[in-house]
C-alpha cells in the first residue's frame, strides 16, 4: 500500500534581506566616485567607530546600481507578495574606509525605508584572517543582522563574511553591526539609504520626516 503523501506549507517570516553580487565593471565605476574629501566628511551623521567616512554623489551611485535595485524589486514581490510601493528615492550615500581596530556598533537607519551596504574592496589579508579565526560568532570583519533576541526554534540572526562585490539591501529598521579586524588593511564599502515614493489619497508624497515617518510605515509595509 502506497504511503499517503503529506502536503504542507511553510511561510516566509521577518524582513527581506537581499544579497546580490556587483560585477567588476560596475565596481570599477563605483570606485571612481569615492574620494577622501575632508569637505565631504560624513561622520557626524553615522554610528560607526571609523575615521574615514565620506559622502558620495548619490545620483551617480544610483545610476550605476540601478539594475541591482530592479532585481531587489523582483525579490520584494516574491517575498512580500506585492509590488514594491512606488519607485525609490535615494536619500543619502557614503563611502567607508575601514581600518584595523575600527567597527560599527549595532544600529538602524532612520528616517528612511531601506538601507544598503556594498563592498567595493575586501583585501585577501582579511579573508585569510577570517579563515584562521577559531572563536565563535561571525569573526573578524563580519556583518551581522538581528531580527530578534535568540530563542529556540527561531532564526533571528544572519551573519556574513563579506567579499568584494557583495551588495546587501534590507529594511532600515533591521538592526545590524560590523565586527572589527586585526589585519593592517583598508576595507572599502559604500552605504546608502532609500525611501519609497509613496503618495497619499491626494497624490502627494507622504512624510519621510522623523515626525511623519512612523505613520507612513503603514502605507509602505501594510498592516
Amino acid at each position: 500500500m502506497k504511503e499517503e503523501e503529506i502536503h504542507y506549507n511553510y511561510y516566509f517570516w521577518g524582513p527581506l534581506l537581499f544579497k546580490a553580487t556587483v560585477n567588476d565593471v560596475d565596481l570599477k565605476k563605483l570606485k571612481k566616485i569615492c574620494k577622501k574629501r575632508k569637505d565631504w566628511d560624513y561622520r557626524h551623521n553615522l554610528a560607526g567607530v571609523i575615521d574615514n567616512e565620506y559622502e558620495i554623489d548619490r545620483k551617480e551611485f544610483i545610476n550605476i546600481v540601478r539594475r541591482y535595485i530592479s532585481a531587489y524589486a523582483q525579490a520584494f514581490k516574491l517575498y512580500y507578495g506585492k509590488e514594491m510601493p512606488g519607485g525609490l528615492n535615494i536619500d543619502s550615500a557614503w563611502v567607508n574606509y575601514m581600518k584595523k581596530g575600527e567597527s560599527n556598533p549595532m544600529h538602524i537607519h532612520l528616517p528612511c525605508d531601506l538601507s544598503s551596504v556594498l563592498y567595493l574592496d575586501v583585501p585577501d589579508e582579511l579573508l585569510e584572517e577570517q579563515r584562521q579565526f577559531t572563536g565563535k560568532g561571525g569573526g573578524p570583519g563580519s556583518i551581522s543582522f538581528f531580527n530578534q533576541c535568540p530563542a529556540p526554534g527561531f532564526v533571528g540572526q544572519q551573519v556574513f563574511k563579506p567579499k568584494t562585490g557583495d551588495f546587501f539591501i534590507f529594511p532600515a529598521m533591521l538592526c545590524h553591526s560590523v565586527a572589527t579586524f586585526k589585519s593592517d588593511i583598508e576595507r572599502v564599502s559604500i552605504a546608502a539609504n532609500f525611501s519609497f515614493r509613496v503618495v497619499d489619497e491626494n497624490n502627494k508624497p507622504t512624510d519621510i520626516s522623523p515626525d511623519g515617518w512612523q505613520i507612513r510605515q503603514k502605507d509602505v509595509w501594510g498592516g
